[in-house]
């Protein structure tokens, strides 16, 4: 097998929804074999538990399975990334308000990518995912943050909006793309999108206890914007000389 991008599924026969997507896309989709032969772009779909093995050995990306996910969380932007030279990284809220595979992504951005400055990497990742997942995907403000009555009430909406399983399945998107002088890292949701040129002409309040992420962001990265109504905010990197 040779060419173009391949989704290699762990856990027996490729499902039904998942072929059928990788179709519509373009690109091949088969079960993960062990010392199977291809010469082609790799990205791994699996549960959460091995979200190291989709970010090194060979493969680009990783994209979290989980059966009781209604939609195939294959998605356009992920391939485009990893074709483009770069990685991608896909996973559920749900997952994500337990584990921090985006650390991972890092590594192996920064691994694909020698002179990142690491730490203004992960901060920026990590702010960005924090929203992603808060107020993008649960679709939560940050108001309540400011007493620690307020933040147990901010922690139960938290509660109550992952366990709905609509909100628990919506995806987090990372991807990188090669700029020649460095990496654009996207971070994309699922959530209803905000006015992020608005949001960025806030001057930056230093004694918040809350809200200051974006801020952050803006001063650790090159260049950053926004895209498809707020809901996909790139951020530019670049190398060191």
């Amino acid at each position: 097998m040779s060419g173009g991008t391949v989704i290699l599924f762990e856990g027996g026969e490729v499902p039904d929804s998942l072929a059928y997507r990788a179709a519509k896309l373009g690109v091949e989709a088969c079960p993960n074999v062990e010392r199977l032969s291809i010469h082609a772009n790799r990205i791994l779909m699996a549960p959460m538990a091995m979200v190291a093995s989709g970010l090194q050995n060979g493969f680009s990306g990783f994209i979290e399975y989980r059966s009781c996910d209604l939609v195939c969380p294959l998605s356009a932007d992920l391939i485009a990334a990893v074709e483009s030279g770069g990685l991608c990284l896909s996973a559920s809220t749900a997952s994500l308000l337990h584990s921090d595979p985006a650390q991972k992504f890092c590594q192996a951005v920064i691994n694909r990518f020698p002179g990142l400055d690491p730490m203004r990497l992960e901060l920026a990742v990590a702010e960005a995912c924090g929203n992603a997942i808060i107020h993008g995907n649960l679709g939560l403000a940050s108001d309540l943050r400011h007493s620690l009555a307020g933040l147990a009430q901010f922690n139960e909406r938290v509660a109550t909006h992952a366990a709905d399983p609509i909100m628990a399945a919506r995806r987090v998107r990372l991807t990188a793309w090669p700029t020649g002088d460095g990496v654009e890292i996207r971070v994309s949701d699922d959530g209803d999108g905000y006015d992020l040129d608005a949001e960025m002409a806030k001057p930056v309040d230093v004694a918040a206890k809350s809200g200051r992420g974006l801020g952050l962001i803006r001063k650790v990265c090159a260049r950053i914007h926004g895209t498809d109504g707020g809901r996909t905010l790139c951020m530019r990197f670049v190398t060191s000389e």
